[in-house]
């Protein structure tokens, strides 16, 4: 029995033995996978955006700033603002003393409309002189009806006398001396115009067989005449006399208008002083800066951007403008200019960008250190894994991301990536959302993109 029993045992040990090392293998075998999983850092590939990018440090500036000077000396009247202030353009911010200004400007003012009154009486025609006129006329023509008499000698020497009178005041009107050129031609004309009329009723009385009725005909022209002369209003030398007083008088008021404006200090855009260089009773001279006008919105920055980066760049792209002193708050913001010349220094070739805030954020203050990242090209919603998950062969430029399969083992898988930021890339074939890719704990892969 003894030995029966001793084979017995034998035999369920030599059975159990596969088994037993079987058992043993496998759980060396999870150990070892498990040891492994340790040292690994694991990344579920997911959806995403990609942003490729140029950043670069700046400060934030006002969009433009002014020193605002009078353009004339005087004594300063009245302050109207201090530091701090927020005003609009045109707003009154600087008074000097200007009664002599205002004095002159009304006094101009007041010449403008006597010119022009004076200008407008020579253009209206005097509707009662031309009743009296027509008048005359109507009683030279009953008169011409009523006498039918001869003309006797008497009148042929009045109407002598009258022409010898008409001469006389055409050379005293030529001999009188007149303040301006057109009333003496004025005068010239009109003695001259009498004159021919004299000598036109001396001559027809003389050659008239009935020089009585040519007396009173000659009435009823002279009559005609005057009537015409009132209906057709001032002489045309006259309106052109009175048109230049009116110009020049407009010339004077603009001049007094001017004198008067240069005494006021406006602002010529929204914005806040920055500083007030003067006081009340102070004498100011021109283009001696008395404000400080400071336009804060929108505010801007200027980057340096390296030559490397810099063909990217160009205006009207997209920034992201972050601040130290407001960590994570983005501000919108856009690319307003690029220099086209760029600036050498200690070797290294950078160019200057222009970048505007897009929105006004009242707690971004002028002097405030901001990270702009300006979006060069950005996808979203594509397969994405991080930079530090890949590795690019440096001779074919293949990508690759070891994958972790189900059995716990990893396997190296080529992908075919897109855009490429500085965080993470786009894959566009090679790897499908949640896959699970690996990294060593503590692999270096810094330049994965360069290769390795």
């Amino acid at each position: 029995m003894a030995v029966r029993r001793s084979l017995l045992v034998l035999l369920l040990l030599v059975a159990g033995l596969p088994f037993v090392v079987f058992v043993r293998a496998h759980q060396r075998d999870t150990s070892a996978v498990a040891e492994q999983l340790k040292t690994l850092q694991l990344y579920e590939v997911r959806r995403g955006t990609v942003t490729r990018s140029v950043s670069a440090i700046g400060v934030l500036e006002p969009q433009r700033t002014t020193q605002l000077s009078f353009t004339t000396g005087g004594r300063v009247s009245e302050v109207l603002v201090q530091r701090d202030d927020y005003v609009l353009a045109g707003d009154l911010l600087v008074r000097l003393d200007n009664t002599l200004q205002r004095i002159a400007y009304d006094q101009a003012s007041l010449n403008v409309e006597r010119a022009e009154l004076a200008l407008q009486d020579l253009l209206t025609v005097d509707e009662k002189a031309v009743k009296l006129a027509q008048a005359a006329l109507d009683s030279a023509w009953g008169a011409y009806i009523s006498v039918s008499g001869a003309v006797s000698e008497k009148d042929i020497a009045a109407a002598q006398l009258a022409y010898d009178q008409a001469l006389q005041n055409v050379e005293l009107a030529k001999q009188e001396r007149y303040p301006q050129y057109q009333m003496y031609l004025v005068k010239v004309s009109e003695a001259e115009t009498n004159a021919e009329i004299a000598r036109l009723q001396l001559e027809n009385l003389r050659n008239s067989t009935r020089p009585q009725s040519f007396a009173a005909y000659n009435r009823v022209l002279q009559a005609q005449a005057e009537l015409d002369r009132v209906k057709a209003g001032a002489p045309q030398v006259q309106i052109d006399a009175a048109t230049i007083a009116v110009e020049q008088a407009e010339l004077q008021l603009a001049r007094a208008a001017t004198a008067y404006d240069r005494t006021f200090l406006r602002a010529p855009f929204d914005g806040v002083i920055a500083a007030v260089n003067v006081e009340r009773g102070a004498l100011v001279a021109p283009a001696v800066a008395v404000i400080e006008l400071v336009d804060l919105y929108p505010l801007s920055l200027k980057v340096q951007v390296d030559e490397v980066d810099i063909a990217l760049v160009r205006e009207g792209l997209p920034v992201r403008v972050e601040l130290d002193a407001l960590p994570n708050v983005l501000l919108p913001a856009r690319v307003k200019r690029v220099a086209p010349v760029g600036v050498n220094t200690g070797g290294i070739v950078s160019y200057e960008v222009q970048i505007e805030l897009l929105e006004n954020d009242p707690r971004a203050r002028v002097g405030m250190t901001a990270e702009a990242t300006i979006v060069v090209s950005e996808v979203t919603n594509v397969v994405t894994v991080p930079n530090l998950y890949l590795r690019i062969d440096r001779d074919t430029q293949q990508a690759f991301v070891r994958v972790l399969r189900d059995d716990n083992t990893l396997e190296e898988v080529p992908v075919i990536i897109g855009l490429q930021g500085q965080e993470n890339t786009q894959v566009l074939f090679g790897l499908s959302e949640g896959s699970l890719i690996a990294i060593e704990l503590g692999q270096r892969r810094t330049n994965n993109l360069f290769g390795g």
